[in-house]
């Protein structure tokens, strides 16, 4: 499937310590399809942004839990940004970098598939951006974590997100 690179950039969202430390399922794939998407986009250069949520609770700035997980490859070249609200989308200085940066695609991963995901795909959709969702590239801590992503994935294509595999991306 192709899909222009132009004007697009990947989110990766809340792939934190705290969050990866709790029950996710499929961890190892998705931490590895998350890297693989990574490697790629670097590869690319594509404009990379992590995305980290920030609270006084569970994700305290600057805290072990609030920091990305090692496991991820990335690159110096990537853009930090902190979150309070479940949707990127919702925070001003995010919308202000991409309308500097001409962005007007977005492709979406990390957790959690049955919040900042689906805030961020539906927000996205709403201010009129392409949304690529990675159907392979998000994953909950829900107890019966195969319906709950599967769930989101069915509902955000019927919302005319487009979702797609990490390999189909890459291809």
């Amino acid at each position: 499937m192709e899909i222009s690179k132009d004007n697009q950039a990947l989110l990766v969202i809340d792939m934190q310590n705290g969050l990866l430390q709790k029950n996710v399922y499929n961890k190892q794939e998705l931490i590895d399809n998350v890297n693989s998407l990574l490697d790629y986009s670097h590869k690319e250069n594509m404009i990379v942004i992590l995305i980290r949520h920030t609270n006084t609770s569970f994700s305290k700035e600057n805290s072990v839990e609030w920091q990305l997980s090692d496991e991820l490859v990335v690159s110096d070249s990537d853009i930090l940004m902190n979150k309070s609200h479940s949707s990127i989308f919702k925070e001003k200085e995010f919308i202000s970098l991409l309308k500097e940066r001409n962005i007007s695609s977005v492709v979406i991963t990390g957790l959690v598939s049955n919040g900042c995901i689906q805030a961020a795909c539906l927000d996205a959709k709403k201010l009129n951006f392409s949304v690529v969702l990675i159907s392979d590239g998000h994953s909950t801590f829900h107890k019966d974590g195969e319906a709950v992503v599967s769930y989101w994935n069915t509902f955000l294509e019927k919302e005319d997100i487009q979702l797609i595999s990490t390999a189909e991306f890459k291809s």
